[in-house]
């Protein structure tokens, strides 16, 4: 894995605050998205968790766009969010990175370019009862709209980890909230990086008994894929077996906590996030 780089951060910010949540977000040349989805994310974040309630925690790393001065601008939009900055193109290190300067309890794990609000709402409602909320964009085929080569990499990549890592999931890389105190040291000890750093850390937490449940999520495709779908598979299976060397020396604590919801559970939950409070409604 790459050398993580020392940084510069204000850990105390978010405690001094108030922040409830931190929202770490990789970026990666996201000139044309950053500053319009910020400011929407910072509006739904409000909304979920309470102004002032939660601050975002961007890792840029290796961009050759404008994206690291907007990171810096938009963080300073959003106090008391912050912007970090590596030097290398890593998905993994990225979060990483992030995870390990947050320094509220609840870490959401998000893409700058998609979201999906109802998970949002459901995670951050019932955060409390698990210590990983994961989105999966593979659990309702109704609201996967993703391109047939992806959504074919995705099961192909998702059927070895059943196969080799007993996997009982069907996504390890969509949006989570995470409960970064009780994951801690899983976090510092997950070894891969790029797009096997999140998959290495969801199987450690189900080893370790951690409480992790699964809620589909829609997904649609906003921009070109980055890389040759060859590529990737090439790659994928490089990594695949790093990960499988790595979990060998990972053992079962004891039974796997790993629960499921639907759609509909989440789209009730978000519901009634919006239903208005009993003392304003008409009579």
């Amino acid at each position: 894995m790459a050398e993580l780089i020392p940084l510069q951060t204000n850990r105390a910010a978010d405690e001094h605050e108030g922040a409830a949540v931190s929202i770490v977000i990789p970026l990666y040349n996201e000139q044309h998205f950053l500053r319009d989805n910020a400011d929407s994310l910072a509006r739904i974040f409000d909304g979920v968790v309470g102004p002032g309630r939660w601050s975002f925690i961007f890792v840029e790393n290796g961009s050759t766009d404008a994206t690291a001065s907007l990171a810096d601008a938009v963080a300073s939009r959003h106090p008391p969010s912050r912007a970090l900055h590596l030097p290398n193109p890593n998905y993994g290190v990225a979060l990483k990175t992030g995870l390990q300067a947050a320094t509220t309890k609840w870490v959401f794990l998000l893409d700058i370019e998609q979201w999906d609000l109802p998970f949002i709402t459901w995670a951050w409602r019932h955060r409390e009862s698990y210590d990983a909320l994961m989105a999966s964009k593979r659990a309702d085929a109704t609201i996967n709209h993703q391109h047939f080569y992806r959504r074919l990499l995705s099961c192909g990549l998702n059927g070895l980890l059943q196969v080799l890592l007993q996997y009982t999931g069907t996504d390890t890389h969509g949006p989570k909230l995470l409960d970064r105190v009780s994951l801690q040291a899983i976090i510092d000890a997950c070894e891969l990086d790029r797009g096997q750093y999140d998959t290495e850390l969801v199987l450690r937490a189900i080893r370790g008994q951690k409480r992790i449940i699964e809620a589909p999520s829609e997904y649609r495709e906003l921009r070109p894929n980055r890389n040759w779908m060859v590529k990737k598979i090439f790659w994928n299976m490089w990594a695949l077996a790093r990960l499988v060397r790595v979990m060998k020396h990972v053992p079962y604590e004891g039974l796997a906590r790993y629960y499921r919801v639907a759609r509909e559970d989440v789209l009730a939950e978000a519901e009634r996030q919006r239903e208005p409070a009993p003392e304003s409604r008409r009579v």
